[in-house]
């Protein structure tokens, strides 16, 4: 099957000749029967099930299924031509979108987006009264659920307020933690002290201890300097942190490399009995930081031989460090030695060793260990390695593995999201199955798909190709 493919322009090892297709489309051969140009108007045959027949053996029953359109009409005809339609395609992967379980959060920053207008002072009442339409149950699961979602400040500032003026809840320390982290991602220091100033004086500030608060923000603002005078202070009138707050001023003082600081603040942290899972990995994040991948290592160790709790995560970066210094079988094998001991989730540290393995030209290594673990451990990525692994195919037009890749994530009921949606659109184009890619365009508003840059460009080339064919 693969060696039919690489007679297509996409696998050639040289660059094509005038009489080559463009490789935005399919080529006009006779290689291969049902990707071949009968006129020059593309005959439409679905080059995504000649992909996906590899998923089928033909000795094998076919698949119970018989309602995925991805499967209707398998059985090979004389000429092995399928009837599978190019409606029947994209109403499959439409239906697939729309499984994104995002509508109330959509629902959520659409009010949010649709108020920007009028005067600088936020035109509370309209968004107020829709919010409230809603009916949301407000907990700090949530609020931290939808602040994670958001892309603008704006609207997360505004949800932010809002959740603080409902009776019945008050935010806490992680849910302010998460909107200082949004203004420091955006840069807006002077917001982020005028917001601090501003919720000093709301009337639920003394329900989260107000210094607590400042030390946290600006730890995010990465202004370590003022958090430890401001513990300091509270230290002098006999106040303390908690632990999620040592936490988060532990973590800004090794992302600021002040590791003279960070080793006081730890050993505080261990004095009053809040080391935990979250402490070894900021302290294994330190010593990586400081190229000292050994000493993490050795750190990482000492921690597993004496039976104390572990997360992937703590894994996961000192196989991020080992992967950076281009030392690929340290990192597999302390992958290896963690997962046999059976005491550490793995799933995180295994999706970052795909991104690393990707991401180093690995390609062929990241896709035999994604399908060993799957096999052996029932291990499944999240959406964002589907994306990486996805996206690098699509670059290196192995387009069999990409079909693979996107039934396993639509067959499995992974939530796309719009790298996916994208990713798969650009799939569509270069597979020549321009129906397919012009049906899901057209259908965009019903799942939220934005097309990034690269998906037009595919898009727009398909559609002049066919059109001067």
């Amino acid at each position: 099957m693969l060696h039919h493919l690489r007679g297509c322009t996409w696998f050639e090892e040289t660059p094509p000749s005038s009489q080559s297709c463009s490789p935005f489309t399919l080529p006009s051969n006779t290689v291969m029967l049902t990707l071949k140009c009968a006129t020059k108007t593309r005959a439409f045959l679905s080059p995504l099930l000649i992909l996906n027949k590899t998923l089928i053996s033909p000795s094998s029953p076919p698949p119970p299924s018989s309602t995925n359109p991805f499967f209707l009409s398998l059985a090979p005809t004389a000429d092995g031509i399928s009837n599978l339609q190019a409606s029947d395609v994209a109403l499959s992967f439409k239906e697939w979108f729309k499984y994104r379980n995002n509508a109330l959060l959509d629902r959520i920053f659409e009010i949010l987006d649709s108020h920007h207008e009028d005067d600088s002072s936020f035109p509370y009442s309209n968004t107020d009264l829709a919010l409230s339409q809603l009916g949301l149950r407000l907990s700090e699961g949530f609020v931290l659920e939808v602040l994670k979602y958001g892309k603008d400040v704006l609207s997360c500032l505004k949800f932010f307020d809002w959740v603080g003026r409902q009776p019945g809840f008050h935010h806490t320390r992680a849910t302010f933690h998460a909107i200082f982290k949004i203004l420091s991602r955006a840069k807006l220091m002077s917001l982020m002290l005028d917001f601090l100033e501003n919720y000093r004086k709301q009337r639920y500030a003394h329900r989260v201890r107000f210094y607590d608060t400042l030390v946290m923000g600006y730890a995010v603002a990465r202004k370590p300097d003022v958090a430890l005078q401001l513990f300091g202070k509270m230290r002098f009138q006999g106040l303390d942190l908690d632990g999620f707050s040592y936490h988060v001023l532990l973590n800004a003082l090794v992302e600021e490399s002040c590791f003279d600081a960070v080793e006081v603040i730890a050993k505080q942290i261990s004095m009053r009995g809040f080391e935990n899972e979250m402490t070894h990995t900021i302290m294994v994040k330190g010593f990586c930081k400081q190229k000292q991948v050994d000493e993490a290592e050795a750190f990482l160790r000492g921690l597993l031989s004496s039976g104390r709790a572990l997360s992937g995560y703590v894994v996961g970066i000192l196989v991020d460090a080992f992967c950076k210094s281009n030392k690929f079988e340290r990192a597999g094998k302390l992958l290896e030695e963690f997962q046999e001991s059976g005491m550490v989730a793995m799933e995180h540290a295994y999706g970052v060793w795909i991104r690393d393995l990707v991401q180093a030209g690995k390609l062929d290594g990241a896709l035999k260990f994604l399908q060993g673990k799957k096999s052996l451990e029932g291990y499944v990525p999240d959406v964002f390695r589907y994306n990486i692994l996805i996206c690098r195919l699509l670059r290196e037009n192995r387009l069999v593995e990409v079909c693979d890749l996107l039934m396993e994530m639509k067959e499995g009921r992974i939530s796309p999201d719009k790298v996916t949606m994208n990713a798969a659109l650009c799939f569509f184009c270069k597979a020549g199955m321009v129906d397919v890619a012009l049906e899901l365009y057209n259908s965009r508003a019903e799942f939220g798909l934005s097309l990034n840059s690269m998906a037009y460009n595919y898009l727009i080339n398909t559609l002049m190709w066919g059109w001067e064919h």
